[in-house]
């Protein structure tokens, strides 16, 4: 299977490749991630924890896709399809894609059946491969993306330190503030 197939499949969609997309979508991930540590440093419940990385992972995964040129098509199953297409970025060999599914069904166990069945292992499990996966992207997309869209390109932790900064100064979420610069 290929992303190609993935498309002919209508499961996903072709798109030209956004730089500002990419950058937006990491930067969410990036909040998503800022917010698990603070729910870690705060002792939150492991519930809340696994559920703030699982969506800074989803938001990572979501980035991968349009470096390679793609979106997942709106209607059912967007979430899956979405962790499912980190083989053909991250995870070619597929030793994360599983992890992940377990965590995923964990997470949907605790926010639609019964919450406080998550381990603090199991949270910081998440926030550990939410960690990977925001950086093997980032990694992953600079080297798939056409070279015209390098050249606007941030350095590498200037989208995450002006983000930081701007979340801490004025308490904005990462969406908002990133999208009024």
């Amino acid at each position: 299977m290929s992303l190609e197939n993935w498309a002919r499949n209508r499961w996903l969609e072709k798109l030209g490749s956004d730089r500002e997309e990419i950058e937006r979508l990491l930067a969410n991930a990036d909040g998503h991630l800022d917010d698990d540590r603070k729910a870690v440093a705060s002792e939150m419940s492991s519930d809340a924890q696994l559920s703030l990385a699982w969506d800074s992972i989803r938001a990572s995964a979501t980035a991968a896709l349009p470096a390679a040129g793609y979106r997942v098509v709106r209607g059912g199953g967007e979430h899956y399809r979405t962790i499912e297409t980190l083989e053909f970025s991250i995870d070619p060999e597929r030793k994360l894609i599983p992890r992940l599914d377990a965590l995923r069904r964990k997470r949907n166990t605790g926010a639609y059946d019964d919450y406080g069945l998550v381990a603090q292992g199991e949270a910081d499990l998440a926030g550990k491969l939410a960690a990977e996966a925001r950086r093997d992207v980032e990694a992953g997309s600079a080297a798939s993306t056409p070279a015209r869209l390098h050249k606007r390109r941030l350095p590498p932790g200037r989208l995450r330190d002006k983000m930081g900064s701007a979340i801490g100064r004025r308490g904005l979420s990462p969406i908002g503030d990133y999208r009024r610069r």
